[in-house]
């Protein structure tokens, strides 16, 4: 027999996984602390920001906690759906990048919404005491409640402006996203910190307009996804920048926010890997939470805030959709759903209800801590097909909108998004086909309550 392998034992590792009291593999940075885009003490400056002072560990980097949420292996209401391990380069459970290619119709304008031109004063540009109110309030209010986890509230709060600081159309967009908030938090003085948001979103887009007409490039990518980021919560709050109380057409509304989220998601796909290599890393990380290190203990629909019968529900859906007759589409009829197939449901509507699944399943992971790009990213696989339908108010375009606005109510407490889901159901049912309101009704009741 020979001598027993001696076991070694090592007191080194990063700080970061003593503290979160993990194993260590001691590598250059080390793996915990890459999976979950952590700064790693073992790591040089993070990738693309190599001459930022700020982007090499620090004590107080150290001193951040980081927020681990409470989130649960798949439940037996999806034990059918493949599970999604491996590259995040793809997406969970079957959808693959291939689902969400977009065909040379449909190519997105991620600001085609906004005026081309920006209709700002030069008294603005001048009010230099404004823009220092707003970098406080974003600094010290605002990027806390864009997100529920602290690793990603430390993008916001950190990284994103670091990001300002040699990208002006970045720090013009912290200067809006700022402003609006104050806009939603002081209705008294609405109107001047809706006009400080229209001013400088209209200066960031004009040269992010520039950047984007080409293909983005791996020198300036991580600032266009932050902007681009921000655009996404400014056609969230259609009703803060027009200085309204409601928006005025919630279903053309959010067509218009679907369509910038795919455009996002399109200009974004090819630096997936690579983002995940840098501090934006939390932005991903909190959305897709299937992942074994990250589940402890079993899942059930009650640890989340789901419905309690949404799998049941969705199940009805696929039943629906399976057997409804999708009409022809003939050129003397009104815009019809996008098909020409009697075999079974369009690829449109599959696709946008396989991603629901996904959608849910997140949420279902995240126990109480949910974000909302858990939510957005059903976006991504919508078509312009499907969203044509929407705009023409085709029935079970709207069913499977109606049932999404059972999800936007989970994610009501973020302020960009409050109550977008009951505006949104309320267009719904005024503009639904009387024979398919008995579809209203499961979703009617989560959005409105018992």
């Amino acid at each position: 027999m020979g001598p027993r392998r001696s076991h070694r034992k090592s007191r080194n590792g990063c700080p970061e996984c003593k503290t979160r009291r993990l194993k260590c593999d001691e590598r250059y940075p080390c793996t915990n602390c890459s999976k979950h885009g952590i700064p790693c003490s073992y790591a040089g400056p993070m990738e693309g920001h190599a001459d930022t002072p700020a982007s090499s560990a620090s004590p107080a980097t150290h001193s951040q906690p980081h927020f681990q949420p409470h989130i649960y292996p798949q439940s037996q209401a999806m034990t059918n759906t493949p599970s999604y391990r491996g590259d995040r380069g793809e997406f969970p459970w079957g959808i693959t990048s291939a689902d969400i290619a977009l065909d040379s119709e449909d190519r997105w304008d991620i600001i085609g919404v906004f005026p081309s031109t920006p209709g700002t004063s030069a008294q603005h540009a001048e009010d230099w005491g404004l823009d220092l109110e707003l970098m406080h309030h974003y600094c010290s209010v605002t990027c806390s409640t864009m997100t529920g986890r602290e690793d990603a509230r430390h993008v916001w709060r950190v990284v994103f402006p670091m990001e300002g600081y040699s990208n002006r159309y970045v720090m013009h967009g912290i200067l809006a996203i700022a402003a609006l908030h104050k806009a939603y938090l002081y209705p008294a003085q609405k109107v001047k910190y809706v006009k400080a948001a229209a001013h400088h979103l209209a200066v960031g887009l004009k040269e992010f307009r520039e950047l984007v007409a080409s293909p983005v490039d791996p020198e300036n990518w991580q600032p266009v996804f932050c902007f681009a980021s921000m655009i996404s919560v400014h056609l969230s709050v259609v009703p803060i920048r027009l200085g309204v109380d409601r928006w005025p057409d919630p279903i053309y509304n959010m067509v218009e926010l679907f369509a910038s989220i795919r455009g996002f998601q399109e200009i974004m796909q090819s630096f997936l890997r690579s983002l995940r290599k840098t501090q934006l890393a939390p932005l991903v990380n909190s959305i897709y939470l299937e992942d074994e290190m990250l589940i402890p203990s079993p899942a059930t629909v009650s640890q989340s805030l789901l419905p309690p019968d949404i799998w049941d529900q969705v199940s009805s859906l696929q039943n629906f959709i399976d057997e409804y007759r999708f009409p022809e589409t003939h050129a003397t009829n009104p815009p019809t759903l996008a098909t020409q197939d009697h075999s079974g449901p369009p690829k449109d509507y599959q696709t946008a209800l396989n991603f629901f699944k996904v959608c849910a399943r997140q949420i279902e992971l995240a126990g109480p801590h949910l974000e909302a790009g858990m939510v957005y990213m059903w976006a991504y696989p919508l078509t312009k097909r499907y969203h044509d339908d929407l705009k023409s108010h085709q029935p079970v375009a709207l069913v499977l909108l109606a049932h999404y606005c059972v999800l936007l109510k989970l994610i009501d407490k973020f302020w960009y998004i409050d109550d977008m889901g009951r505006q949104l159901f309320g267009d719904i049912e005024k503009n639904m086909h009387p024979g398919f309101r008995e579809w209203l009704v499961w979703p009617k009741r989560w959005v409105f309550g018992k």
